[in-house]
């Protein structure tokens, strides 16, 4: 068949299509931490040559406690209303309180905080709850309050909600405690005057002791009223679960195995999605019947068909595998457009190695089944040990990705995952790094286990453009995705302040983040780190000429670049897959015929095809 070049076909195509249609900015002091030493380096995107939504590093807070194992600067929330950003420091066990404003200023600022001490102010109030861990925070929408997230020391007692009235230099005075399901991991205020938990109940003795129940606890404020609901319902249906792909351990009930991860809220505030992280699967709450309604899966990824770097080699190999990634989404988050929900996942992965007798993880160069032998060891998931996958294939933790499923009346569709390009984009612009831990900089270090780790993910829409930001937990940074049609989303940009000079270092491990609009064409997005105990606040501006970058190929100064948008966005041309157009590679006549047939609507046809060589089942 004669060939063309895609760049040849471009400009035909365009040309027919016009005939046819007739022709930082932080207000802070000096930080009095000095745990961490931090750059003054002034990141920026590595695409805000080419993107709709530029991104730079405008600001840091350095609470003082890094710590190599993480769980410092973990999670933040923001109050509109005294303009303070508040994070759980878990290392120091304080809630930190930092005042964030936008201002112009263009170079990174260095903020300070104060420690608030949320056990000096809630120990007494309860006699039955031992203080043990802070693990989340929330401000109400309308700024009156902010609740944290308490567990007891005792791992299989309730935990607490904390209730606090926030005033305006950004202090906390103490409302009310009330005890919750156990483990509370985060919680979300779905409006006002509802709080919601994510009650992990985690299994941290193993199989020596009790295996608590997970839950979601729905708090009312001020009243602080609780009903705390409970998977007992599914315990019925769980063969059915398992046979849809619900993951569940083997000799254990779905009240048991369930573990809430995280909640995303619809804008009614009348339905809760709450992830189950080890179960792979989504959560459906009705908050006003205080009921589950339904527990779905959330599927694989194939890479068979997805590349990924499996191997721990020290290069940068990208390849298909005979195996499949168990997505476990740690942070979620919910988008409706054009009346369809819309639920996005960072598609994390989670072990239970931590737990005695329940540790899932292989380390292995020959895979469970015995069909892969590779040469280097890698992290598998034991399917074994579990109902809802084969026990024939192979199975490792996490998909790499992000995902969209438009919510339906019976489940989850997928509608885009993002694949390999979180792997792509760290290897183009990182590559030196590429697959580092949160704690090491050598190069293939975390290829053998959930590579880049997306951690959570966080919405925001800047210029009328919704953006999806997902934190990458290990190599470290921020991928911008513009989601304003879900079915036509595209990679944005990507922005990484991690200094890689040594191993921790300026920005490292992002784990919470919180949007904050600022006016119609700038925002400011707040990531906490927890390896380095840092808060990143991120500028983000909209870019009057940018056009959001279709492919990780096609770059704003490519002759082309207009035109591939154009293209995409009505459908004529489609890429190569894997974010990428590839505009050097040869085109075919069978692309050309496409993007005519594309151009004239698709219509549907009812006539056979004379040429031999076109076949009933070819994509033309």
């Amino acid at each position: 068949m004669r060939t063309l070049s895609r760049n040849f076909l471009l400009a035909v195509g365009l040309a027919f299509v016009l005939l046819c249609l007739g022709s930082a900015m932080i207000l802070a002091a000096e930080t009095d931490s000095t745990a961490l030493k931090t750059s003054n380096t002034k990141y920026a995107g590595y695409y805000n040559n080419q993107s709709s939504l530029s991104a730079v590093l405008a600001g840091r807070y350095n609470a003082g406690a890094m710590n190599e194992d993480g769980g410092s600067a973990e999670i933040v929330a923001y109050n509109f209303q005294n303009s303070r950003a508040y994070i759980v420091n878990g290392v120091k066990g304080t809630l930190d309180c930092v005042p964030v404003t936008y201002s112009s200023t263009s170079d990174p600022v260095q903020l300070s905080g104060e420690e608030i001490d949320v056990r000096a102010l809630v120990e007494g109030k309860d006699s039955s709850f031992t203080y043990g861990d802070m693990t989340s925070v929330a401000v109400s929408p309308d700024g009156t309050y902010l609740a944290v997230a308490l567990q007891d020391a005792d791992y299989a007692k309730a935990g607490r909600v904390a209730l606090f009235s926030c005033n305006a230099s950004g202090g906390l005075v103490f409302e009310d405690m009330v005890a919750v399901g156990v483990q509370p991991d985060m919680l979300v205020f779905s409006d006002s005057t509802t709080i919601l938990t994510a009650d992990e109940g985690e299994p941290r003795k193993g199989v020596t002791d009790v295996d608590p129940k997970g839950s979601v606890s729905i708090v009312s404020v001020p009243d602080m009223a609780v009903q705390t609901v409970y998977f007992d319902r599914f315990d019925a249906q769980r063969e059915s679960l398992t046979k849809a792909g619900v993951l569940i351990q083997k000799d254990s009930s779905p009240s048991r195995d369930f573990e809430p991860e995280y909640i995303a809220v619809s804008t009614d505030g009348k339905t809760a999605y709450v992830a189950l992280q080890e179960a792979n699967a989504i959560a459906v709450l009705d908050i006003a019947a205080a009921s589950f309604a339904a527990v779905y899966p959330l599927g694989l990824q194939d890479y068979r068909t997805t590349k990924i770097d499996l191997q721990d080699d020290g290069n940068i190999e990208l390849a298909h595998y005979p195996v499949y990634g168990i997505k476990m989404p740690d942070g979620i988050a919910l988008y409706e457009y054009d009346g369809r929900c819309y639920l996005l996942t960072a598609n994390e992965g989670d072990s239970r190695s931590d737990w005695e007798g329940l540790d899932n993880e292989i380390e292995s160069k020959t895979s469970p089944s015995g069909s892969l032998t590779l040469a280097e060891d890698v992290v598998w998931f034991n399917a074994a040990l579990y109902d809802g996958l084969a026990e024939d294939k192979d199975y490792v933790f996490g998909g790499r990705s992000f995902s969209i499923y438009q919510v339906t009346d019976d489940g989850l569709e997928l509608i885009f995952d993002s694949g390999s390009a979180f792997e792509e984009i760290t290897a183009t612009n990182l590559a030196a790094y590429f697959n580092c831990s949160n704690d090491k900089i050598s190069l293939d270090n975390r290829s053998g286990k959930k590579g880049p780790e997306p951690e959570s993910i966080a919405l925001g829409t800047v210029a009328d453009r919704c953006y999806a930001f997902v934190a990458l937990e290990r190599i470290g940074g921020i991928v911008i995705y513009d989601i304003t049609q879900p079915e036509k989303t595209e990679f944005v940009n990507y922005i990484n302040s991690r200094d890689f000079s040594a191993p921790i270092m300026d920005d490292v491990a992002p784990e919470g983040l919180f949007f904050i609009p600022v006016q119609d064409d700038t925002a400011l997005l707040l990531a906490a780190c927890e390896v380095s105990g840092t808060m990143a606040v991120y500028a983000l501006t909209a870019q009057a000429d940018g056009l959001a970058s279709p492919y990780l190929d096609v770059n704003r100064d490519d002759w082309y670049y207009a035109a591939v948008h154009y293209v995409t966005e009505k459908g004529i041309m489609m890429g190569s897959g894997n974010g990428r157009f590839r505009p050097d590679d040869a085109g075919t006549r069978a692309m050309l015929v496409s993007m005519l047939y594309r151009l004239d609507g698709s219509p549907s046809m009812h006539t056979q095809v004379e040429f031999t060589d076109v076949a009933d089942s070819a994509y033309y």
